[in-house]
């Protein structure tokens, strides 16, 4: 009886154990490179520590923090930031939704047009910021050169007479600044349209088969049935999105490099600046942790108004 209850205890422990023993090569990984960095950014954030500080730094408690509120440069990144965050993310959201929404549909060639607006995902941003370049900067942009070929076109059968004048260029920031969420909006929106192709496929037929006896249009079916059906990857996108551009930095620096005149400058690229370029690492430090709690303050909103939503 003993052995039985021995080897019983043995088999629960190991039911216990094995999950934990997968697990733990994540999450030394987390650990190590998210968690513990994390801490260090927090308690560098109240010191004087540059990147040549080899000794111990000077506690210097809130300075640093009071002095990135009086950095012009830095709140202007800011309000780029979070500007770049209201219109990008409800763009890609809606994007996403609708490119899943049509290739959910029985079409013809359907595997190839969801490879196709998956494509962009797999490049790299870095790639994708030297893609657009090309496309947009400069006079002899492929943008440019594109509109001048079509400009001649009409002139030659005679529909305008007016001179070619240079279209807008990166050195615009205004452009600049709508470029980049273009390009933004083309190299991502496909990661997020799979997000909401898989919740779309996974709702039940019956529920449309249900609303159409009833006399459901189709836009009162994607209303009143779709929308709800896939609450769970709507909030997640939301947050998955919100966290992304908030963070954005390699598409934007090979892009536009922050210019024209920090038109396109945001937080990220301030702050790896501010550290190794200026090589003030507390400051910096600060800064980080001023976008952490942003970042989460936004995250949070939308998951708790998500809650409190289906609890009304």
């Amino acid at each position: 009886m003993t052995t039985k209850v021995q080897s019983y205890r043995n088999y629960r422990f190991k039911q216990k154990a094995i999950p934990y023993i997968f697990l733990a090569p994540n999450l030394f990984i987390f650990s190590v490179f998210i968690i513990l960095p994390a801490i260090i950014g927090i308690l560098y954030s109240f010191t004087d520590r540059t990147l040549f500080t080899f000794g111990s730094a000077n506690f210097i408690g809130l300075q640093n923090y009071v002095k990135i509120f009086k950095d012009e440069y830095f709140i202007k990144a800011l309000k780029n930031t979070i500007g770049l965050v209201m219109v990008t993310v409800p763009l890609m959201f809606t994007v996403a939704l609708l490119l899943a929404t049509l290739l959910k549909q029985p079409i013809k060639w359907l595997g190839f047009y969801r490879s196709v607006y998956y494509w962009p995902v797999m490049i790299s941003a870095i790639v994708v910021g030297i893609i657009w370049q090309w496309i947009l900067a400069g006079n002899y942009s492929l943008f440019n050169i594109t509109l001048q070929g079509f400009h001649r076109f009409l002139s030659s059968i005679g529909l305008i007479s007016t001179p070619f004048t240079v279209s807008p260029t990166l050195s615009d920031g205004r452009f600049a600044w709508i470029s980049v969420v273009f390009a933004i909006l083309w190299s991502r929106s496909g990661y997020y349209m799979i997000i909401f192709l898989a919740a779309l496929l996974s709702i039940p037929e019956t529920l449309y088969e249900a609303a159409e006896m009833d006399g459901a249009s189709r836009f009162q079916q994607f209303r009143f049935v779709t929308i709800p059906s896939i609450k769970a990857a709507r909030v997640m996108v939301l947050i998955l999105v919100t966290m992304e551009i908030f963070k954005i930095y390699p598409l934007v620096v090979t892009f536009t490099g922050g210019g024209p005149f920090r038109a396109t400058e945001f937080t990220v690229q301030y702050i790896y600046e501010m550290a190794f370029r200026y090589y003030q690492i507390g400051q910096a430090s600060a800064m980080s942790v001023v976008m952490l709690i942003i970042v989460t303050s936004f995250s949070g909103i939308i998951f708790f108004s998500s809650k409190r939503g289906e609890n009304q």
